[in-house]
């Protein structure tokens, strides 16, 4: 059963990176395309925005087929379907089709949204049943959906070599298919195994009653924020303090995104869940803030490394929350439900960043996205603190009543 867990997790990881992977290839298509300038801009804009609406418009609704359907056929559905995208990506990139590759591209992401929630509510019973920590799991899976967000990408630049850019896609496509073979014929947990019956509410009424659900699902929308708007500061911190413009960027950029790599690691200082996120918390408020008062990227480096493994143990945090607190026919909708937080909270720090950066320069923007990690820390811990006070006070009521 322990290959069966490992299957899953190489599986979903060769998917992730699958389709992210083309994403450079289409950004400089759309660029060359448009013939630069103001135009090249809004074309490079549209392109990143294809890549996030679907988790935006979709996540929170397709995550439900995970409590309605088996959820293993759903996995090897979105894969073929993935496929099928992937392989119209390779034609239109061969016969310059941007926006056709786009639209494409766009679709695969589409196709793969209900793959998450699935795997991630399945993940907890397929653990257990091979004698493994579902909560140790449950951070491996999500150190690849963060990981896979930035290094398929990271991978897809490395490819724009003349000689292999005209191959990414159809590399992609491959990846898909070695992902579908990992996967094939594998369960995973479905809603309706235990024997459990649905709750009478619907979804967002479940989500509505669970306040550490809704906290978490807080959480997780404003820590995505902070990372977006990070990554946009990044850029005018290195070019007006650090002064070493596109090349200190790169190495910022990089080391945030495979910093993800490392959250096991972290995640596994603290076990409970809800101190281990204010301590994620706190660490990014503290590293944030330092960032822009150094001389130059050095120093800085191994901090926003530290700052993508926190980002990715939040991110873990919440989804343990919404596991341990859901029930099991809602679990899948309600981690598609974050699945669209997250990425909108991606959306709005990349909206508000610039903003942030012209009228008050790339330290002080930091220091707000520090503050606004730190109050997040603070709105998180304070809820639980007061439970804990009730929990006690409720105790000693009750051990005084008994003679």
């Amino acid at each position: 059963m322990r290959v069966h867990v490992v299957r899953h997790l190489a599986g979903y990881a060769l998917a992730a990176l699958a389709v992210s992977l083309p994403w450079p290839l289409l950004m400089v298509m759309a660029w060359d395309h448009s013939g630069g300038g103001s135009r090249g801009a809004w074309a490079l804009g549209l392109t990143g925005t294809a890549r996030m609406v679907p988790y935006i418009a979709l996540s929170w609704a397709v995550g439900r087929l995970g409590d309605r359907v088996r959820r293993d056929r759903l996995v090897v559905a979105t894969l073929a379907l993935r496929v099928a995208c992937l392989a119209v990506v390779a034609v239109a990139v061969a016969q310059g089709r941007v926006w056709v590759a786009v639209s494409a591209a766009c679709l695969a992401v589409a196709c793969g949204t209900p793959a998450y929630p699935a795997i991630a509510a399945a993940m907890p019973a397929l653990a257990r049943s091979a004698g493994l920590d579902a909560r140790r799991a449950t951070d491996v899976l999500v150190t690849v959906e963060a990981g896979a967000w930035v290094v398929g990408p990271a991978l897809g630049g490395l490819l724009l070599w003349p000689a292999t850019r005209g191959w990414v896609p159809t590399v992609a496509a491959l990846l898909t298919l070695a992902s579908l073979a990992f996967v094939l014929g594998l369960e995973l947990a479905g809603p309706g195994d235990s024997g459990d019956r649905a709750p009478g509410a619907g979804l967002m009424a479940s989500v509505r009653r669970q306040p550490s659900v809704l906290r978490a699902l807080a959480v997780v929308g404003l820590v995505n924020v902070a990372l977006s708007a990070l990554a946009v500061i990044l850029l005018p911190l290195s070019r007006e303090v650090w002064r070493h413009g596109e090349s200190g960027f790169g190495a910022a950029t990089a080391c945030l995104g495979f910093g993800a790599l490392a959250a096991p690691l972290l995640g596994w200082v603290v076990a409970d869940p809800a101190p281990r996120r204010i301590l994620a918390l706190l660490i990014m408020a503290t590293s944030i803030c330092s960032l822009g008062w150094w001389a130059g990227p050095g120093p800085a480096l191994p901090l926003l490394a530290v700052v993508g493994a926190c980002i990715v143990v939040v991110e873990s945090t919440v989804t343990q929350t919404i596991q341990e607190q859901m029930h099991a026919r809602h679990l899948a909708g309600a981690l598609g439900i974050a699945d669209s937080v997250m990425v909108s909270g991606a959306f709005v720090g990349t909206v508000l960043a610039p903003a942030l950066v012209s009228s008050l320069g790339p330290r002080v923007a930091a220091v707000i996205v520090a503050a606004g990690c730190l109050a997040t820390a603070v709105a998180s811990g304070l809820p639980h603190a007061v439970v804990a006070r009730d929990v006690r006070t409720d105790a000693k009521a009750e051990a005084a009543s008994i003679p």
